[in-house]
Order: structure tokens, then sequence, then C-alpha cells
């Protein structure tokens, strides 16, 4: 009841948003199916020839999928957005092509509005005077928080952030935590440079 001023009649997509999400889940699928066949191909030695033109003619329409969605963003004038998100250290054009898409989803009106619709926002399962554990809502498209793992996985590696992933390491927490905490300040960063239409300036190592 008290959120009710808070909410807003639902409004359908923009068509860019229906082409760059179903571009992105296709090449999504494309990826899942060379990884499976890869380990499951891996011990069989008879056909590994063939296999790996197979293999090429997958990675050649991974290629061509990427050209698309250049395409449409170019074609929606969306480029220079996807260069100011990947200008950030970790992420890539794929990476920044998904958070553009997600912010050209809807009117945020704040960094965590953003988040919550990436799914990565945390839902805390408390009982009375018992703390429980703090999990990923993962609403939303799973692609774009895969994309960011892989982009966290790539920026802690670079001296801006290494510092940070380091510190909460040595703090105790779990890589697979560190790395989220690492995505959603990744997507934050992105979603300020979109909705103030800045340049990114990296601050060199970052710890909280």
């Amino acid at each position: 009841k008290n959120e009710g001023e808070d909410l807003r009649p639902w409004t359908p997509p923009p068509a860019v948003y229906g082409k760059l999400q179903s571009l992105l889940r296709r090449r999504a699928s494309l990826i899942q199916a060379k990884t499976s066949l890869t380990q499951s191909w891996a011990n069989d030695a008879s056909l590994k020839a063939m296999f790996a033109t197979f293999i090429k003619s997958i990675e050649r329409l991974d290629l061509l999928v990427q050209k698309k969605l250049k395409e449409v963003l170019r074609e929606a004038g969306l480029l220079e957005e996807v260069a100011r998100c990947q200008a950030i250290e970790g992420i890539g054009f794929l990476t920044a092509t998904a958070l553009v898409t997600a912010y050209n989803r809807g009117d945020f009106t704040s960094g965590d509005s953003y988040i919550a619709f990436l799914g990565m926002d945390l839902r805390v399962s408390d009982s009375g005077q018992k703390n429980g554990r703090r999990y990923l809502t993962k609403r939303g498209c799973s692609e774009v928080r895969r994309l960011l793992h892989n982009a966290a996985m790539s920026a802690c590696r670079s001296n801006a952030w290494k510092e940070f992933y380091n510190y909460h390491r040595s703090c105790g927490k779990a890589t697979t935590q560190v790395l989220v905490m690492l995505s959603r300040k990744l997507a934050r960063i992105a979603f300020a440079l979109m909705k103030n239409q800045s340049e990114y300036q990296s601050k060199g190592a970052v710890i909280a």
C-alpha cells in the first residue's frame, strides 16, 4: 500500500529492446550449445577434425550475430552508449550491449531500480532475530548477469579493481560473493554513465 504512489502503468518495450534482447539470447544459446558439445566430445578422437570444423562454424555464426548487434545498435543510435560502458575496466562489447539494452527497457529512477531490473538485487531471508541468507533475486534476463560475471572476472585482474577483489577476499568472502559485488559495482557505474551522459574516469584502485 505504501508503494502505491511509486507504481507506474506498464509500457511496452521499445522495438530496439526486443531486437537486441532476441539477438543476445540467441547468442547465449549458441555459446551454451558450443560449451556443452565441446565437453561431451572432449575424449572422442575419432572425429576430432570434423568436430573442429563444426566448432569453427559456430564461431563464425557467433561473429555474424555480433555484427548484427552492431547494426541494430547503429540504426538505433546506441553505439555511443555502448562505447561509454566499454570504457569501464572488464566490460567488453557484449556486456556493454546487454547493459545498454536493459537501460533502454524503461525509465529507471535510480541505480537501485536498474540493479533490481537486472535481477542483481539481494533478497534477505531473515526470521525474527535470526539473520538468514542473502541471495540474488535473479529476476529478468539471465544473460546480462552471466556477461556481468565474466566482466567482473576480467575486471578483478585490472589495476583499478584488483585491490577491491583482494581486500574483500581477505575479509573472508568467497570468490563468487566478491565477483557478484563487483558485478553490481560495474552495473551501477554503467547506469550512472548512461543516466548522466558522462564519460568514465578511472580512479585507480578501488576498495569500497
